[in-house]
């Protein structure tokens, strides 16, 4: 080979890795590729407007930089190829909690730790939460309104077998699902317990109720827990009641639909992990015209495939979807509407059934706040006016006795002695609707957070 020749080779190896090193910068110009967008929660960087305040304050380039570095071409290919190379290799997830479970099954690190007791909040707080579920569920009762507990299994629970070794599986303690049925059953309220009912179809299901790379009931669990729970509510309530989902055929081809991969697409991989066979129930809701039965759904995230297939529009007469007891839905579409911006007791006493749906990772937080809430509502005027305030603290600013004390006395050392604060308080208490104690640990919590002398707990 000549020097020339060599020369040339060289030449254009140079030239070739300089063209490499530049496909990027040309593929985010001219997207000559369809790139597979990732999935996840988290907000893409936008091209930040240049100005000469920006510029000289550095906001510019700062901002530029994080767009660069999220926007180059081929980014997201780049991604998935350096997840699927921590997962091959190194069986590791870049998901958040995400864990790779024996033969594969992916579980989210919640539901293992739900399923060993790793998360249990103890008895007596158990005891105490059923105790005042008990005597809202009496109040209710008396108004004609049904509260249904609605026990959901739990992913770790379901699959045990393929928990990772080094959550040592084999050392199993009580668990905040154990306790609650116990108690639950105890005070007599109307439990559906899909927990067990699902772990003892488990070697009998025709399909899967559980996917293999999903975190939620699968679709076919998810459309067998709904026609239950549609059986049982005319047998604890007295109003005609006659609803049915009307099976047409179960899918089963093969391919994963909906969000029976929902773990596996925030894992964000090349390429797809080999799932179970899944079935996909086809059906249709129907109601007898005289059933006028109105629910309310306080659920995690567990109820939200029921509520898209129209159950609580179809079913439930326009029934609203409390998730995690926060944001409501179907309001919520359109303008984001919130459960602390309404009047709760007004309009918990226009249902005639309440459901309270949970999975057992979510049981260490059970109802989200409902409980306290309707236990404030109806029950605080029976308590000594500090311990009143407390409970509102707790239950409606939720922070714990200690920081709820710490409010009450600025209250009472700053707000109330002094004249012009109270008078002010009162009336934005009565604009907001509160009570002046109420409107007055708001004002305290403004004051205190933006001084930084106290932080969620």
């Amino acid at each position: 080979m000549s020097f020339l020749t060599e020369k040339n080779i060289k030449r254009s190896i140079l030239a070739s890795i300089i063209f490499l090193l530049f496909i990027p910068m040309i593929e985010q110009r001219v997207l000559l590729f369809n790139s597979k967008p990732l999935h996840g929660s988290f907000i893409q960087a936008q091209r930040p407007l240049f100005s000469v305040e920006s510029w000289f304050k550095g906001s510019y380039a700062r901002l530029q930089e994080k767009y660069l570095n999220e926007n180059f071409g081929f980014r997201n290919s780049f991604v998935r190829l350096y997840n699927q190379l921590q997962y091959t290799v190194y069986r590791h997830a870049n998901a958040n909690s995400v864990v790779i479970g024996k033969d594969n099954y992916l579980y989210e690190e919640n539901y293992i730790l739900a399923c060993l007791g790793r998360d249990f909040i103890g008895e007596n707080a158990i005891i105490k939460k059923v105790h005042r579920l008990s005597q809202v569920n009496d109040t209710l009762k008396a108004k004609g309104i049904e509260i249904i507990v609605v026990l959901a299994p739990g992913k770790g629970s379901f699959y045990p077998e393929y928990i990772p070794d080094k959550y040592s599986p084999s050392i199993k303690t009580k668990t905040n699902y154990e306790v609650y049925k116990n108690h639950l059953q105890n005070y007599n309220l109307n439990i559906l317990d899909f927990h067990s009912w699902f772990i003892g179809m488990k070697p009998l299901s025709q399909y899967p109720l559980f996917p293999k790379t999903g975190i939620h009931w699968s679709k076919y669990g998810e459309f067998l827990a709904a026609d239950s729970l549609l059986k049982y509510i005319p047998s604890i309530y007295n109003k005609p009641f006659k609803a049915k989902l009307d099976l047409i055929q179960i899918n089963s081809n093969g391919l994963i639909l909906d969000e029976d991969d929902d773990i596996e697409k925030g894992m964000n991989l090349l390429f797809d992990i080999p799932d179970l066979k899944m079935g996909y129930p086809q059906f249709m809701t129907k109601i007898d015209s005289n059933s006028r039965i109105k629910a309310l759904t306080i659920a995690d995230s567990y109820y939200w495939g029921m509520f898209n297939f129209g159950l609580s529009k179809n079913i439930f007469n326009n029934g609203q979807f409390w998730f995690y007891n926060k944001e409501i839905f179907p309001e919520s579409y359109n303008n984001p509407t919130y459960v602390n911006n309404i009047d709760i007791k007004k309009t918990i006493e226009s249902n005639d059934i309440i459901i309270l749906l949970s999975t057992d990772a979510n049981l260490y937080k059970f109802a989200f706040g409902f409980i306290d809430q309707l236990y404030y509502i109806y029950f605080s005027n029976q308590l000594p006016e500090n311990e009143k305030l407390i409970l509102y603290i707790e239950t409606f600013l939720g922070y714990n006795q200690n920081t709820a004390q710490k409010l009450l006395n600025y209250v009472n050392n700053y707000i109330a002695p002094d004249h012009v604060w109270s008078s002010a308080t009162l009336e934005k208490a009565k604009k907001n609707g509160r009570l002046w104690s109420e409107q007055a640990v708001h004002e305290a919590n403004y004051i205190l957070t933006q001084n930084k002398e106290i932080a969620l707990d």
